[in-house]
């Protein structure tokens, strides 16, 4: 089965029969996580060894009570294949009856200890395969385009890597242990039961048809519950991350009661078809107690006339109602596996749903490692849009010059993200090419790429680390030396040596504990630590106060020297600095120039500069002076 791609903001789950259930999904969970088997087969084999070993201890446990009750207590003559304990222990029924009792504590404990090697075996197992997926489902969602991301809940994705992905245990651990151990119980229980008193067998038997039929009236019911369930629980967690990071605007906006009203019809919604899940699940095992019910006090009443009668002995039916329990019991456990399986079954579909989307860039067979950068950038008639007959940018084409700085132009919308977003190769374009010292971006292997490239957003994206990791964390291998250096060229030495703890400083969630200008500073460290020939910035001093501005400027200065630069600019501040600028409009190359030459053939730009000042100059010198004025002012 080919791999699926991501159809828009929630993944859609399918309605899935149950035959699909046993076959199609079962084989795909496998085929993706199978290979985990063989990385833990040690103990996999201890853990199967045990359960072999349960089963056996199974069959002989009753014995002993048979032996004592007939031929003990009761006195009957030992059968030929129970002679060897005369010949062992003799004619004394005292001994024999010693004997017996501490065969059975034997048995007991024998099962004790391989019940534990099965049990712990098993749970261990369960417990690496299900951290192995995660790892292999957290590296490929490291893999997966940001169109992908971009469209995807954060809630949604949160709630499948933790408690879908638990569940995958009961599907690759828990299904094939239960069908081996109970199709092995039941199969030798089964032939014994025949073997002992074939009528009386039958009896018993007869029950489990009913079982069968409870099983696929309940199991599609739970399943569906359980899918809605777990739908719902995704969206309440959706809802709280989104709240979580969007408090501020809550509490300022006074809106906590239409949040507060938004969650809890959420939950209840949750809760309601969780409800209806465990119903089911809880009558279905009602009723399987009461159908083995029945078929017991059907063994014991023929069972009872046949003793009367002579035709077995009461240590047979002792016997035979210690296997019954053996049989119904794996019967009755692989009949609610399968309703649970129906509940793990929806979460497996929906990590398959991750793992399977195919939305990756991925490196061409044919690809090579980048050389190092010289910094000339060239798009050729480049043509690129997020959805078929919908194009962002449109037969752009333009070439930069090494260690040059460009400033991208133009009204929201126009293209400019895009445009660094294809420099990147977040995204490949649908025509054209975007070649670096004249290699086509798709001919080079992707992480060699990006390691030449350095992006700075707007926002400063910092992790709940120490200081020294978030500015480390753009270099490989960064020694203390590395990144105080960094830090002092990003203008940010000084306040992270008056926090408590210096460069060990813990930097909260966010970055709650530091300013605007303090975060965007260790941003830039992380930036120049990097030290790569191609810079991407996105207006990176956006919302500053003047003096922070200058702050961040200077810092700019030493990360953008002999760099290609890309800069997508906002203010004529950052647009005046750049040695050319590129001007987009509605997707087309409007403008590439300075900014003198820009005002006399590009009206776009000069529309965007009047906008933006609010005047209209008289002469090119004029509006230099005005762009340099801009400059000495922000400075």
């Amino acid at each position: 089965m080919g791999k699926k791609r991501y159809r828009d903001s929630e993944f859609s789950p399918r309605q899935i029969t149950p035959a699909q259930v046993n076959y199609a999904i079962l084989f795909r969970l496998y085929k993706a996580f199978g290979r985990y088997y063989k990385k833990h087969w040690k103990m996999l084999a201890l853990a199967y060894s045990g359960l072999l070993l349960t089963v056996l201890i199974a069959l002989v446990m009753p014995w002993p009570l048979k032996l004592i009750l007939d031929f003990v207590i009761l006195k009957h003559p030992l059968p030929h294949r129970a002679a060897f304990l005369t010949e062992w222990f003799g004619n004394d029924v005292q001994t024999l009856l010693v004997v017996l009792v501490l065969a059975f504590i034997l048995f007991r404990l024998v099962d004790s200890f391989v019940s534990y090697l099965h049990k712990v075996g098993m749970l261990s197992v369960g417990e690496m395969i299900v951290t192995d997926a995660r790892e292999h489902i957290f590296g490929h969602l490291q893999r997966l385009s940001l169109s992908f991301h971009e469209s995807a809940r954060t809630g949604d994705l949160v709630y499948r890597m933790t408690s879908d992905i638990r569940d995958l245990k009961d599907v690759l651990v828990s299904l094939p242990e239960s069908l081996v151990y109970r199709s092995i119980m039941i199969v030798t229980h089964v032939g014994l039961m025949l073997a002992l008193q074939w009528r009386l067998a039958l009896v018993a038997f007869s029950v489990i048809l009913l079982v069968y039929y409870f099983q696929r009236r309940f199991a599609l019911g739970v399943q569906s519950a359980t899918r809605k369930k777990r739908n719902k629980e995704s969206d309440v967690t959706s809802i709280i991350s989104e709240n979580v990071t969007a408090m501020a605007l809550v509490q300022a906006y006074g809106r906590e009661d239409l949040q507060q009203a938004r969650f809890a019809s959420g939950v209840r919604e949750s809760l309601e078809s969780g409800i209806d899940a465990m119903r089911l699940s809880k009558l279905f095992k009602r009723t399987n107690d009461i159908v083995f019910a029945l078929g017991t006090c059907g063994v014991v009443y023929f069972g009872g006339r046949l003793a009367l009668h002579e035709t077995i002995l009461p240590g047979t039916l002792v016997l035979f109602a210690a296997y019954l329990k053996n049989l119904y019991g794996p019967i009755e456990k692989v009949a609610n596996m399968m309703v649970g399986i129906a509940q793990a079954q929806v979460a497996g579909e929906r990590i398959l749903e991750l793992i399977e989307c195919d939305m990756v860039i991925e490196d061409s067979p044919q690809a090579i490692p980048a050389p190092p950068f010289q910094g000339r950038i060239e798009f050729r008639q480049v043509s690129f849009g997020y959805h078929k007959h919908t194009e962002v940018l449109k037969d752009l084409s333009f070439t930069v010059a090494p260690g040059e700085t460009v400033a991208l132009v133009g009204s929201s919308g126009a293209g400019k993200s895009t445009l660094v977003s294809l420099l990147m190769r977040f995204y490949d374009p649908q025509k054209g090419q975007v070649l670096i010292d004249g290699h086509d971006l798709r001919a080079l292997k992707l992480k060699s790429l990006r390691a030449q490239l350095t992006i700075l957003l707007q926002e400063a994206r910092l992790f709940n680390q120490t200081v020294r990791d978030n500015i480390g964390f753009g270099k490989i291998g960064a020694t203390e030396e590395d990144i105080v250096q960094a830090a002092r060229l990003a203008q940010a030495h000084e306040f992270v040596m008056e926090m408590p703890e210096g460069y060990g400083n813990e930097i909260y969630e966010g970055g709650d504990n530091l300013s605007g200008g303090q975060k965007q500073r260790l941003n830039i460290a992380r930036a120049i630590i990097r030290n790569t020939p191609i810079l991407i910035l996105d207006e990176p001093a956006t919302a500053l106060d003047a003096k922070t501005e200058a702050q961040i400027h200077r810092a700019l200065d030493e990360l953008t020297k002999g760099k290609t630069t890309f800069i997508i600019a906002h203010k004529f501040a950052t647009i005046a600095r750049a040695d050319k600028i590129l001007v987009l409009q509605e997707g087309r190359l409007a403008g590439f120039g300075t900014h003198a030459e820009l005002m006399h053939t590009c009206r776009e730009y000069r529309e965007l500069y009047e906008i933006q000042f609010g005047l209209q100059p008289e002469s090119e010198d004029a509006l230099y002076a005005s762009g340099q004025a801009t400059l000495v002012e922000a400075a």
